[in-house]
């Protein structure tokens, strides 16, 4: 007996990937069914969505470069014809149809029924808001139908602690998915009823494709949700989800955490209010502290304004400024004085005869007064000469006498003789 080959997961789906594109019955295919579960992702530009019929679905996607090409874009549940190929997407090794072009043919039977139903609750009012419960504004306990194992149990339980932990949850297990969740989630609202035990009521499910929510537009699952005793909020998928449920039931949350914060509204709205009447007698507390602060400072000014201090400050004011005018006067005339002393010294050392000594000058005395002219020296006269360091005593030999013109040109003696 012939053992089978050992092949890795890889090396399978490219295989299989390989045997369907070689198929030429399967390229350029025209495939008809009924849009769903249409998500367009804005980061690549591409469109995915599947193909459904019955109980049959073909996961499909049309890439940005034919997506962009679109002249009209589908809607969910509609019914059309999709131009393409088909491949297999080897990373979840799921069966796939590349499209290239989508047709509108009008609305898919799924689409239909499903609007026929909701026109029928319609007209048969159980879309009223006049039959409507309004939510109990203090709920001590909170029924909470869903499935025990998913994330959104979670999150009610999380955001019930946050918001208002004084509040009782009591858990009703039913199945969320599937061809029995609808019945499954009736019983859950049996229980609850028969135990009476709750104040309002949340059925909730995650987010998920449109058939993942399809148990909560069923007919039967609707009726029995408007003729539910115990006000009832329906948090079923994301907020662009909308059941028939959301529409029976007596308030619609977008998300099973909006949920919790609706349930819990009037405590938010109650804290919200003490917070404002809080702040209402602070501010008129502070109204009145302002008031008499007020008239304490008018008091004060005229008091102030009347005191005898205010007549002797005013006199010791009159008193410093005169002080000061008679110091800057007594300043002004000693910066005048001082000016003009150094004037004067300026002048006597320009007269000093010993600071002219330190120039390179000298003083010549002719016996006890001082030699002026040339004209009074004689020959053989005895003279004292007087330098910077010391004097020096000369005997006349000779006189000469300068001419009115410059000190270079010729010269003449005593006796008129030109030297």
């Amino acid at each position: 007996m012939n053992q089978p080959g050992l092949i890795s997961v890889a090396q399978l789906t490219r295989y299989v990937k390989s045997l369907l594109e070689e198929q030429r019955q399967l390229k350029d295919l025209l495939v008809r069914g009924e849009i769903c579960d249409l998500y367009y992702r804005s980061a690549s530009g591409h469109l995915y969505f599947s193909l459904r019929e019955g109980e049959s679905q073909l996961r499909c996607v049309m890439f940005s470069r034919y997506a962009g090409q679109l002249k009209k874009w589908p809607e969910e549940g509609s019914a059309v014809v999709v131009r393409g190929t088909v491949s297999l997407y080897e990373r979840d090794g799921n069966f796939q149809l590349i499209a290239y072009d989508i047709q509108t043919l009008g609305k898919g039977m799924h689409k239909e029924t499903l609007e026929e139903l909701k026109k029928r609750l319609y007209q048969e009012g159980l879309f009223d808001p006049g039959r409507k419960k309004p939510l109990p504004p203090m709920p001590r306990t909170v029924g909470v139908i869903t499935s025990p194992e998913g994330a959104a149990l979670q999150d009610i339980i999380s955001t019930f602690r946050r918001l208002n932990p004084m509040v009782r949850l009591i858990v009703y297990p039913a199945a969320v998915q599937g061809d029995k969740a609808a019945s499954s989630v009736m019983a859950a609202l049996d229980r609850m009823e028969g135990e009476g035990l709750c104040q309002s009521c949340v059925i909730a499910r995650g987010g998920g494709s449109s058939d993942d929510l399809s148990a909560f537009n069923d007919e039967a699952l609707a009726r029995r949700a408007a003729v539910c005793r115990i006000p009832l909020v329906s948090a079923v998928g994301h907020e662009v989800d909308y059941t028939i449920l959301d529409f029976v039931a007596d308030a619609r949350a977008a998300t099973p955490t909006a949920a919790c914060q609706l349930m819990t509204g009037s405590v938010s709205l109650l804290r919200e209010e003490v917070l404002r009447r809080q702040r209402r007698l602070e501010d008129s507390y502070r109204g009145k502290l302002e008031s008499i602060r007020r008239r304490t400072e008018r008091l004060s000014l005229l008091l102030s304004q009347n005191s005898p201090r205010n007549e002797l400050k005013k006199n010791r004011q009159t008193l410093e400024y005169l002080i000061k005018s008679m110091q800057d006067i007594q300043q002004r005339r000693l910066e005048r004085l001082r000016s003009q002393t150094l004037s004067v010294l300026a002048r006597l050392e320009l007269v000093n005869p010993a600071a002219l000594l330190l120039r390179g000058y000298s003083i010549t005395w002719q016996g006890d007064r001082v030699l002026r002219h040339a004209a009074d020296a004689l020959p053989g006269q005895t003279l004292r000469t007087r330098l910077e360091d010391g004097e020096v005593f000369s005997s006349v030999t000779e006189v000469r006498l300068l001419t009115k013109r410059d000190d270079c040109g010729p010269q003449q003696d005593q006796n008129g003789t030109t030297v």
